[in-house]
């Protein structure tokens, strides 16, 4: 299907394409907008570094999670690949929902299509206030993480449900999605407009915590191609966006450590800092050995608490650098 080619009507861009590398949007890794929390937060968030200033502010529905996020960067996937494909694009998408869940390894189950009026819902409603530009420009005023949306074909069902506010077993209607309209922010879209973008693994959608998705959101953006990169743990907890005391985080940190499931990416703690420096540094092991000999960190690599420190005594450690 042909897309029409003056995005500034506002004409409609389906989503369509088949194969599209991963994209996400520079600004939004940078800055915790995405709430991490699995049950419904309305707590107003702020976030400050330097001269940048983001305050979240959800609805009563809740704030757009990381999990939310997924449209955002389906979305964006598709408008970049078309634009390199020199197709017209526009603000407003529309989207088969199997489409978007089978891209973002959702599952195609009942509940999936079911739960994308509740993501809609939460990133309409929740209100980003910025002064971060994309694309040039300084949007200060508050604006919606996407300004509309629109369920184009849907199939309900009224089905009996336990109601815990009232004690009371309730029929209520609910909704599964089929295709659905998505108009985004001017925000997202001046920065897909200027590749302010960056490309993800997609293993990124099989992280099934949301902390494991903001750390490899932040070292994507921040390590990058490099060998390795280290952060303050205080500061790596504000660009994570959690409230976690420092010994919580450092929990965390040691679960995802011993997990070890970013891609691309290991993580690791140094503790001979305080407060402790967290460590990214890439899975290619040739890469890092070059890296850490030019440097003459070698030492310094090995007292590092990493994945392979974390078996249990008796297992054996896999190798991790090649000297």
């Amino acid at each position: 299907m042909k897309n029409t080619p003056d995005p500034a009507q506002g004409e409609l861009f389906v989503c369509d394409i088949a194969n599209w590398p991963v994209k996400d949007d520079i600004a939004s890794m940078e800055v915790p907008i995405f709430s991490l929390a699995k049950q419904k937060d309305t707590k107003t968030r702020e976030y400050r570094r330097g001269a940048k200033v983001v305050r979240v502010i959800p609805s009563s529905v809740g704030a757009a999670t990381v999990f939310d996020k997924d449209l955002l960067l389906y979305i964006a996937s598709q408008i970049v690949e078309a634009r390199n494909q020199e197709q017209a694009v526009s603000r407003t998408v529309q989207i088969e929902s199997i489409d978007f869940l089978v891209g973002t390894e959702r599952g195609d189950g009942r509940a999936s299509f079911e739960r994308i009026v509740d993501m809609l819902r939460r990133l309409r409603g929740t209100t980003i206030e910025t002064n971060i530009e994309t694309g040039g420009v300084r949007q200060t005023e508050g604006f919606s993480l996407i300004d509309t949306y629109k369920i184009l074909s849907e199939h309900k069902r009224v089905e009996a449900a336990y109601d815990a506010e009232t004690k009371k077993t309730v029929r209520r209607e609910v909704s599964r999605v089929l295709r659905f309209s998505v108009t985004i922010s001017e925000w997202l879209y001046n920065g897909l407009m200027n590749y302010e973008v960056l490309t993800l693994d997609r293993g990124y959608f099989r992280l099934s915590k949301s902390i494991e998705r903001r750390l490899y959101e932040i070292a994507r953006k921040h390590c990058g191609d490099q060998p390795l990169w280290k952060v303050n743990i205080d500061l790596l907890g504000e660009k994570i966006g959690t409230t976690q005391k420092r010994f919580q985080l450092r929990d965390e940190l040691r679960q995802a450590i011993a997990a070890d499931r970013l891609p691309e990416y290991h993580i690791a703690l140094d503790p001979n800092k305080s407060p402790d420096d967290v460590v990214f540094y890439t899975r290619n092991a040739a890469k890092l050995s070059r890296e850490l000999i030019r440097l003459g960190n070698f030492e310094w690599f090995q007292s590092l608490e990493r994945y392979d420190r974390t078996k249990r005594k008796g297992e054996a450690k896999p190798a991790i650098v090649d000297v």
